[in-house]
This record gives C-alpha cells, sequence and structure tokens, in this order.
C-alpha cells in the first residue's frame, strides 16, 4: 500500500536528483566556457585535420576522374567501342614502351568485328617537354590521323560543332593534316597543334618541341591528364616527325568495334586471328592500367599519410580531453560525492568531446570545399565521402574521449574533500 508520506519521499527525491543534474550540468557548462581557448584549440585542430584528410581524398578522386577523361573520350567517339593495341609485352601505350608498325596492321580490317568506316586509328601518345613563353613545361603529345579516334575531329569546332561531341569545344580550327593515306618520309605537314589553354598559349602563338617550332591554331578546355599535364592535339605525321625521327611508327592503334561485337569479343578475335603478336585491351582494361600505374600506386604513400591523420586526431582529442579531466579532478570528486553515477560522468565528458568533435567536423567540411573551389588543381570532394570522413572522425574522436572519460569516472570523491 502506497502512503501518502512514501509519495512524498519519492517526489521530493527525484526533485533533489533533477537539480543535482542540473548543478552538473551547468558545471560542466562553466567548464566549457572557461577553457574555451582550449576548446576552440581542439575544435581548429580537428577542423584542420579533417580538411586535410577531404582534400587529400578530393586529390585523388580529381586524378582518377582525369585518367578516365581522355579514354573515355576516346570511347564516346568510337560510339561502339575500342581495342587498343600495343606492342607485345610493353603492358599498353600507358604502361611501358611501345613501337608498332600500324601498316602490317592492316589486316585487321578484314575481321569481322572491326569496324569498315573508321578501321583502325594509329595514335601518338607520348609524355613531352615543350618550351611554352621560355619555360620548359610537362605536356601529353596526341598525335592522330585527321577525321580518326583520338583527338579532336570537325564536330568539335566550336563554331560550327555538335556541344555534344566528347572533344568539343575546339577554338579555332584543326591542324592541316599530311596528304596521303600511307606513309610517305616527305609527307610532313605544317607543324601545328591543338592546346590546351592550361598551357596558357592562345591561337598565332608558338611553342618549342624538339628543337622544332609548333604554331597553335586551336585551343581545348579541361584537357587534362593525371598529373596536371595538359594534352596537345597534333597530326600524327608531325608527332611522328618531332618524336621518332620521321619514322613509320607509331605506339598505338585503336579499332573501332562494329555493330553487334563487345570489345572482349573483338579483342579475343585479335589475339587468335592475327599473326602479328601485340598486347590488346578493351578501353575498361586500359583505364584500370592508367589508374594503377598514374594514380593507385604513386598514391600509396599518400593513402597511408591519411590513415595517420586520422590517428593524430585521436590522440589529439585523447589527449586535451585526458589534460582538461585531470585538471578538474576535484569538481568531478565534488559531483561523485554529491551523488553523480560514473555512467553519468562519463557522458558528460563524451558530450563535450561530441560537441567538440561536430564543431570541428563541420569546420573542416567548409574549408575542404572552399579550398576545393579556389585550388589550381582539380580537387573533387564526393558528399559519400564527406559523410564518411565525417563519420569516421565522430567515432574515433568519441573513442578517444571515452578512454579519458573512464580516467575521470575513477576520481576518488575524498579529493574534493582533501583540498587537492
Amino acid at each position: 500500500m502506497v502512503t501518502f508520506d512514501s509519495l512524498s519521499v519519492t517526489y521530493h527525491l527525484r526533485k533533489k536528483k533533477r537539480v543535482i543534474h542540473n548543478k552538473m550540468r551547468s558545471v560542466f557548462i562553466k567548464d566549457m566556457a572557461y577553457r574555451k581557448a582550449r576548446i576552440v584549440l581542439t575544435v581548429i585542430s580537428i577542423a584542420v585535420l579533417v580538411l586535410l584528410i577531404l582534400l587529400i581524398g578530393g586529390t585523388m578522386n580529381g586524378m582518377k576522374k582525369k585518367a578516365r577523361a581522355y579514354v573515355a573520350s576516346v570511347e564516346k567517339q568510337a560510339d561502339t567501342g575500342t581495342v587498343w593495341l600495343s606492342s607485345e609485352g610493353s603492358g599498353s601505350t600507358f604502361a611501358g614502351f611501345s613501337l608498332l608498325n600500324s601498316e602490317r596492321l592492316e589486316i585487321l580490317e578484314a575481321l569481322p568485328g572491326v569496324d569498315k568506316e573508321i578501321p583502325l586509328s594509329p595514335l601518338i601518345f607520348a609524355m613531352a617537354r615543350p618550351i611554352i613563353n621560355g619555360k620548359e613545361k610537362k605536356a601529353i603529345i596526341v598525335g592522330y590521323k585527321k577525321g580518326r579516334l583520338g583527338g579532336p575531329l570537325e564536330q568539335d569546332l566550336m563554331d560550327t560543332g555538335d556541344p555534344e561531341s566528347p572533344f568539343y569545344p575546339v577554338i579555332g580550327r584543326l591542324f592541316q593534316s599530311s596528304q596521303y593515306e600511307d606513309y610517305m618520309p616527305t609527307d610532313v605537314p605544317p607543324a601545328e597543334v591543338i592546346a590546351d589553354e592550361w598551357t596558357g598559349l592562345e591561337i598565332g602563338q608558338t611553342m618549342e618541341l624538339s628543337g622544332k617550332e609548333i604554331r597553335v591554331v586551336g585551343t581545348t578546355k579541361g584537357r587534362i591528364f593525371v598529373l596536371d599535364e595538359p594534352l596537345l592535339f597534333m597530326d600524327i605525321r608531325t608527332a611522328q616527325d618531332t618524336f621518332l625521327g620521321n619514322i613509320l611508327y607509331v605506339n598505338t592503334v585503336l579499332v573501332k568495334v562494329a555493330d553487334g561485337y563487345s570489345e572482349s569479343q573483338l579483342a579475343n578475335d585479335i589475339k587468335e586471328r592475327i599473326p602479328i603478336a601485340v598486347d590488346v585491351h578493351t578501353g575498361e582494361q586500359i583505364i584500370d592500367i592508367i589508374l594503377a600505374n598514374f594514380v593507385d600506386e604513386p598514391m600509396k604513400i599518400v593513402q597511408f599519410l591519411r590513415a595517420l591523420l586520422w590517428v593524430a586526431t585521436v590522440v589529439i582529442v585523447a589527449m586535451i580531453t585526458y589534460v582538461t579531466t585531470l585538471e578538474k579532478s576535484r569538481e568531478i570528486g565534488v559531483l561523485k560525492a554529491i551523488g553523480a553515477s560514473d555512467r553519468y560522468i562519463i557522458s558528460l565528458i563524451l558530450k563535450q568531446v561530441a560537441i567538440m568533435t561536430f564543431a570541428g567536423v563541420v569546420l573542416g567540411i567548409i574549408l575542404a570545399f572552399l579550398a576545393a573551389r579556389f585550388s589550381p588543381i582539380m580537387i573533387i570532394i564526393s558528399p559519400r565521402e564527406t559523410f564518411v570522413v565525417a563519420i569516421i572522425t565522430m567515432s574515433i574522436c568519441s573513442a578517444g574521449g571515452y578512454v579519458a572519460a573512464i580516467k575521470a569516472a575513477t576520481v576518488d570523491p575524498m579529493i574534493a574533500f582533501r583540498g587537492r
């Protein structure tokens, strides 16, 4: 039987408990205000680490997009897909040294899986060091046959072209091509190039490449390879004359897939039916090779550093929380003396950590997007990656704070009455 007195006692106990809890919350709020300099420092530290983690990931995303861009444009240009041929054992144009005699590969045109309108597209894809405005810079030379796969076509011209074309827009004009379809040593066209605006070159200006002066007749935008090397498009005969001493060879031959065939099917047919030893890759395989050689392998150490940044975040939060906890041992002892449980002490400390971490994460994300917006290189910060980074950072910081909170919960209440 519940009496009036027992109900009154229960009411007063609950009221007293609420008062104690409110006082404890007030103590921790005042503590955060008292140590605001340390709180701000923690928030800034977390923000900087989140900023660096997101920028590293965004830089890798940008590199991956640039790694796919050129091959994806060629694949779109072909519509039905392409197969990339390189010399045997080279691992492809993008992984090793390749030289091919494109005329010997003309037997490929007889295969049923090869498109008859644009059967073969010889290509030179080479890293170069052009001298632009008196300074040596990095660039990628793309030498191809005008009207074939590999670079801008008439439909890519800005004034008369199609905005849906893969290499659109080209400002200016296309380069003059060689006169004859077959290779002739004397058939070298005027040295002209379509340069990406990243080079800083404008139409009418010239650059020096392998001791030869090459005139800019057109410009493109956003044609950048993995490590921010701009693409320079020129006639394949100009590229052969500039890089290979005017010899017949190329380093890649693109084969356009006919309707009704798949890239993998044509690749297998070429391996089985052609007596010439070549490496054969589909467009997707070429993208994988570029990613492996230019992104994944070089960025392993960066990924390791990214993991270390998360470790640093945990250490910073845990150490600051731990030191702060030691400084307020007496206050914690008082709270425990007036009835605060270990669980309640831990929850209050974790709330402090959560508030600091959340503020640091939000600030770091804002700074990361601002840095990506104004960065001179391509940085792509994806919302999904941002969410993952936020969750992981909140989790590991809370884990670090929990370690400090456990230490705080072991404080002896007698500390409050010993005056230390």
